[in-house]
């Protein structure tokens, strides 16, 4: 589940997990889902990629950046993906992301989103819910 929040020219994204990987996922659907609808899109492309980083924080812009590199560069939208984070010396995350090439064409674009901030980001741990937020530049 993710939520959106507003703020000045930019768009604010929470999203929760029952575990640290679940938030993180959703995370990346809320992004997704801010530039195409994410129901529209096909799973028909498979792309692993990882991460790592000192903290979590990190992770997590560094997560949603390879996102963007990724739509950006190999012209990529996801809508499923499944994440492993394990803490060593540092955080790793690994990523499978199932969705399609995008097309305007196929797909019709919402917003444009040019990078992820680190302007209010949090992650924090309740009881039994991860929630993480940050803020994305239109």
């Amino acid at each position: 589940m993710y939520n959106y929040f507003e703020t000045t020219a930019d768009i604010g994204i929470i999203a929760f997990g029952k575990t640290l990987e679940e938030s993180f996922e959703n995370s990346a659907r809320g992004l997704s889902n801010i530039m195409v609808d994410i129901k529209s899109i096909e799973k028909i492309e498979k792309h692993s990629f990882k991460v790592i980083s000192e903290d979590l924080f990190g992770l997590l812009y560094d997560f949603l950046t390879e996102l963007l590199i990724l739509q950006d560069s190999e012209l990529l939208i996801f809508s499923e993906f499944n994440v492993k984070i394990e803490r060593n010396e540092c955080y790793e995350l690994s990523c499978v992301a199932f969705g399609d090439r995008y097309s305007k064409d196929k797909y019709e674009p919402k917003e444009e989103v040019k990078a992820i901030t680190y302007h209010r980001m949090e992650i924090s741990k309740s009881e039994n819910c991860w929630k993480t937020q940050f803020i994305v530049d239109l």
